[in-house]
């Protein structure tokens, strides 16, 4: 695994399914935590329109924070920018994935940008209070920056456009010059941190989710590894009378009844004198891609042996494994396998069992029965 890129997306050995899995995780994060804060600031902004704006514009004497009835439309809007960016998040994860990707792409950050420009507009209007030195927007702008993930340049964008908002704002509002290039300089730190910030988050989080997919699709192809033949992808013998044994236990239950098909490739030891053992091993592979073309998914095929292969059919009656094995034997004998200039085709002898609910649950001693 490389090292990450500070300033670039985390440069991994991922496959590009890998890379669309990862930003899928990391939005679906995006959605819940956007939703958690668009719901904090319809609470908090409600609560200033009731307990301050709208007591202002009653009483503009009255002793409260903001004292300019701005402030009531900025609230406003911002508590109108929530609701529409809740409701637009709640219809549109509810579609397919293509969707959500346009959602992150497009409406996590629309809706960044628009709540962290109002927060630096109210923080502007601040700057009318004399002395007031209003950190509304830095608060909003760290908070953003740790709890929603954007990848570096996109979180510089998203970020650069309320940080303009706000040096305007000071500019528009603040008329004391120390504190006008006091709040500049600190504001511009602050920025700066929290482009830093939020790209460690990033990559951090990326490499984190990459580790555990990579972990995740390790365990699963040891597990495949395990359990099946690495010449032919058919079970092993191991794992097929595991599973065997497993299904067995069902069908004593229910007074159900299985049957087994032994597949036994004629002349094989022939072919490889022949041919040699790497176009025996194309024999093998053929074979079990016709056996897998007819059994159902919850029937199980295994390599038994060196050219022997067995099948179990659930729920299955002995009509029913004849009629199968006669099927699968005549597409093996009409099956030509080419293999460089040589054209092979070959035979296969069958065996048909039944297993009823009465037999022991252990398959080796159905198979030998």
């Amino acid at each position: 695994m490389n090292n990450l890129n500070f300033f670039n997306k985390p440069i991994l050995n991922l496959t590009e399914d890998q890379k669309s899995n990862i930003v899928h995780n990391i939005s679906i994060t995006n959605f819940a935590r956007m939703k958690l804060l668009l719901v904090i600031f319809i609470i908090v902004e409600i609560s200033f329109i009731i307990f301050n704006d709208i007591p202002y514009l009653l009483n503009p004497s009255k002793n409260i924070i903001w004292k300019d009835s701005r402030f009531f439309i900025l609230h406003l809007l911002t508590s109108f920018v929530s609701i529409i960016g809740l409701v637009i998040i709640k219809i549109l994860t509810k579609n397919n994935v293509n969707e959500i990707k346009k959602l992150y792409k497009l409406c996590i950050p629309v809706l960044t940008i628009l709540l962290l420009s109002l927060a630096a507009i109210i923080n502007g209007l601040d700057q009318l209070n004399l002395g007031n030195i209003s950190s509304v927007f830095i608060a909003d702008l760290i908070i953003f920056s740790a709890v929603i993930m954007f990848r570096f340049p996109l979180n510089l964008i998203v970020y650069l456009i309320p940080f303009l908002t706000y040096l305007y704002g000071l500019i528009q509002f603040q008329h004391n010059i120390e504190l006008l290039i006091s709040n500049s300089i600190n504001g511009l730190i602050f920025f700066v941190a929290v482009i830093l910030i939020s790209t460690t988050i990033y990559n951090y989080r990326y490499e984190e989710i990459a580790k555990s997919i990579l972990l995740e699709e390790t365990n699963l192809k040891l597990n495949y590894m395990s359990n099946h033949d690495p010449l032919t992808g058919l079970l092993n013998r191991r794992s097929f009378g595991t599973q065997v044994a497993e299904k067995m236990k069902c069908f004593t239950k229910a007074k159900d009844s299985a049957a087994l098909i032994l597949i036994d490739i004629d002349h094989y030891k022939h072919i490889n004198d022949k041919f040699g053992h790497p176009i025996g091993d194309i024999v093998l592979k053929e074979v079990s891609t016709v056996l897998t073309g007819y059994i159902k998914t919850t029937d199980l095929a295994t390599r038994w042996g060196g050219e022997e292969f067995l099948i179990f059919l659930s729920q299955t009656s002995i009509d029913d494994a004849y009629s199968l094995a006669e099927n699968i034997r005549l597409a093996i004998q009409n099956k030509i396998i080419l293999v460089d200039e040589f054209k092979i085709q070959v035979t296969a002898s069958f065996g048909v069992s039944v297993l009823k609910d009465n037999l022991p649950n252990s398959f080796n001693t159905s198979y030998k029965s």
